[in-house]
């Protein structure tokens, strides 16, 4: 089965829903990477509710607030849930119980990794294949992001990333670090962060002179603080779903803060074709 991923880059501004829909997209097919252990639910909506829900909301006001997130899917085990707030009740729980449920939803996530190879295959569930294309077109994507946004960077300008959800440093690796001076990595598991470590050593790698990985960060996304005004992109990629909706807004509100004046986010992640994934 084929999913269809999309670049996206965000500026260094306040973040809206409305924000997240403005910008350009690259598309690249590739298959699928499966996360057998996490319960995702990724929801949308077919056209006959989209159209449904406008009406609804023509008629009455209230209806449209009411409709905004009654949209099902599917969990990865299965499991029909009639909108997101259902499947977020079941996997983290109400008010009382939601802090060791969702302690748990984390753990489950980190021990499913800890059991992954630290190969190319390993993160890429099975589908190394997939690294060549996934590279290709990040770096077409990157390139006219930098020559677009850091005009001055053919002429010495000091570029810092941080790579989140760097895993192996796979993407640090092919990509990353052959554009900018720095690379921080940003990795909870730690079998894949020293893999990282050692594969980036200067030896290992064929970046530029004066380009290096400067630092190893064995922290969840869920608890890393940006240093203030870093990086000029903080780039994510195939992890982000690995947070709860309040997590992930929680990230980037503190990682805009390790943002350079004009710096962006890039964030790549699999785009579903229906319903059910």
């Amino acid at each position: 089965m084929l999913d269809r991923l999309r670049l996206h880059v965000y500026p260094k501004e306040p973040l809206t829903c409305a924000k997240l829909t403005q910008y350009a997209s690259l598309k690249l097919e590739t298959k699928r990477r499966a996360k057998p252990t996490l319960h995702l639910l990724h929801v949308g909506r077919r056209k006959e509710k989209l159209r449904s829900a406008e009406a609804g909301a023509a008629a009455d006001p209230k209806h449209k607030e009411s409709s905004a997130m009654e949209v099902s899917g599917l969990d990865s085990d299965g499991k029909e849930f009639k909108n997101a707030e259902e499947m977020w009740r079941e996997q983290i729980g109400e008010d009382g119980e939601q802090q060791e449920k969702k302690t748990q939803w984390y753990r489950e996530g980190i021990s499913y990794w800890e059991g992954v190879e630290a190969s190319v295959d390993g993160v890429l569930g099975g589908f190394g294949n997939v690294n060549e294309v996934d590279i290709k077109g990040s770096e077409a994507f990157l390139q006219m992001l930098l020559s677009d946004r850091f005009p001055n960077a053919r002429n010495n300008q000091h570029l810092v990333a941080l790579d989140c959800g760097s895993g192996i440093g796979r993407i640090t690796k092919n990509l990353l670090i052959r554009y900018f001076n720095e690379v921080d990595l940003l990795e909870p598991v730690s079998h894949f962060l020293d893999a990282a470590r050692e594969s980036l050593a200067p030896e290992n790698h064929m970046a530029p002179d004066m380009h290096k990985a400067t630092n190893f960060f064995c922290v969840p996304l869920q608890d890393f603080t940006p240093e203030t005004g870093r990086y000029d992109v903080i780039w994510v990629q195939w992890c982000i779903g690995h947070l709860t909706d309040d997590d992930f807004v929680s990230f980037f509100k503190r990682a805009k803060v390790g943002l350079k004046p004009g710096g962006f986010f890039v964030l790549k992640e699999n785009i579903a074709r229906s319903d059910i994934f």
